[in-house]
């Protein structure tokens, strides 16, 4: 079915420039996937194919979002590999930008999934690159007018969006000007492939407002994002888009959780809970496994909110229950998403012990730090380390602010100063400040004592 609907767009497409139809892949499950990937690659080995640039562009694709689903490192080195066939076999300047947009999209889905920071200086050589050959091209234009937004945010995310709004403002600006032309795209064509790179550029827009919302505890810009989200997740069809449709709803839920954090309201953070709780699962782990993970993580993250505002223990471990659930999955240690759960799940259970004084729990979530430390090698992953590192020395605070001593101090300083110098080191100033912060919090006690 997938084979034909491929070759029916391309026969009919548009103006002759060959542009495969993303949208095709919401339906297709990761068996799917595998086998139009390898089909594609055999197209694009043969001697026979007259051109072996649509089949490896089009096989990128399928990689690449074979890999965004999975997190598989092999998925993404074959979507790379396709991607730079794809560059070799183009012909014209359109199809070598092509190229070097997927290329770039490739190295921003890395950055994603590993926090891999070489990937995002790749990026932005691939989108210097090919950007002067799009002028004449309304959809090449809008693709990569979003590929510059979505590396602007994540420039200006490592770079702390609470300490200077000027780098999260020029993103936001490209990724405006995405949406806007992306929508007249689709009100032009009516394609289902606009439809959802309009989406993508929606989900890049929110995903950078909540963060700075978060940062600066401003709920304005929450709303904001819930606005926009629920008009967007309205338009979609969750039969015909399921993947781009739990994405939105995921990120919805998100703005309402930390909306009610930051305003204080049970009532929204239980709006957020709702719509990561549906009674049918419109996509299934088996589907989209990262995207199933997500939602479970959300989930907890939202219990472990409504925990704390309303003070219920039941919560909490209905939290951790959930942060078990996200870890029981097979994921790749070296996925940024496991080390954030698991990084989310141990500073649950010190607020948790926190809460209700309870030494046993702080115990529980310095084992997970410490067994989650020892599978990370401070050489190769720097920043990962440093922040297992910072959240080991905020247990040690909890403990002294529990006990009414820290025994743990030597450790402690040890702990925040050596993830502070990396924060500093990476450019990550809101980290760096995290860390300094709880640093000042242990130096204290060493001067009272």
């Amino acid at each position: 079915m997938f084979e034909f609907g491929r070759e029916l767009r391309r026969i009919m497409g548009q103006g002759g420039r060959y542009e495969p139809d993303v949208s095709l892949y919401e339906l297709m499950n990761l068996e799917l996937l595998i086998t139009q990937g390898r089909g594609l690659d055999i197209e694009g080995g043969r001697v026979s194919t007259r051109s072996r640039f649509e089949p490896y562009l089009e096989s990128a694709l399928v990689w690449r979002e074979y890999a965004r689903r999975t997190g598989d490192t092999l998925a993404l080195r074959k979507a790379t590999t396709a991607a730079e066939a794809a560059g070799k076999a183009s012909k014209t300047l359109s199809e070598a930008a092509s190229a070097a947009l997927v290329q770039a999209e490739i190295c921003l889905l890395g950055y994603d999934l590993f926090e891999t920071v070489e990937l995002l200086t790749s990026a932005e050589t691939l989108v210097a690159t090919g950007r002067s050959a799009v002028e004449a091209d309304a959809h090449l234009m809008a693709a990569y007018t979003l590929a510059e937004g979505r590396l602007a945010a994540r420039l200006a995310v490592r770079q702390g969006v609470g300490e200077d709004l000027e780098p999260a403002l020029l993103a936001m600006a490209h990724i405006d000007r995405a949406i806007e032309r992306f929508d007249g795209l689709v009100r032009q064509t009516k394609a289902a492939k606009d439809k959802i790179h309009a989406a993508d550029a929606r989900l890049e827009r929110a995903d950078l407002l909540m963060l700075v919302g978060l940062d600066r505890h401003d709920s304005r810009l929450m709303s904001a994002v819930i606005r926009d989200l629920s008009a967007l997740r309205a338009r979609l069809d969750p039969d015909y888009e399921p993947v781009t449709f739990v994405r939105v709803t995921q990120r919805l839920a998100l703005a309402h959780v930390w909306a009610g954090q930051i305003d204080g309201e049970p009532r929204m953070i239980s709006e957020g809970l709702s719509l990561l709780t549906p009674s049918e699962e419109v996509v299934v782990y088996e589907h989209a496994p990262l995207d199933w993970v997500a939602q479970t993580h959300f989930r907890a993250l939202g219990l472990q909110a409504l925990s704390e505002l309303v003070s219920e223990d039941a919560l909490a471990e209905q939290a951790l229950n959930a942060f078990d659930l996200a870890l029981s999955k097979s994921l790749a240690k070296p996925l940024a998403i496991r080390a954030h759960i698991v990084n989310n799940r141990a500073a649950c259970l010190a607020r948790r012990a926190e809460l209700k004084g309870d030494l046993l729990s702080l115990d529980d979530a310095e084992a997970a730090f410490k067994a989650e430390l020892r599978q990370i090698k401070p050489g190769e992953d720097p920043v990962g380390w440093a922040i297992l590192q910072t959240n080991l020395g905020r247990l040690y605070v909890a403990r002294g602010d529990i006990t009414g001593f820290m025994l743990d101090r030597a450790e402690a300083a040890y702990a925040l100063e050596a993830a502070h110098e990396i924060f500093v080191e990476h450019g990550l100033k809101s980290l760096a400040q995290t860390a300094l912060e709880n640093l000042s919090r242990v130096r204290a006690e060493n001067e009272h004592e």
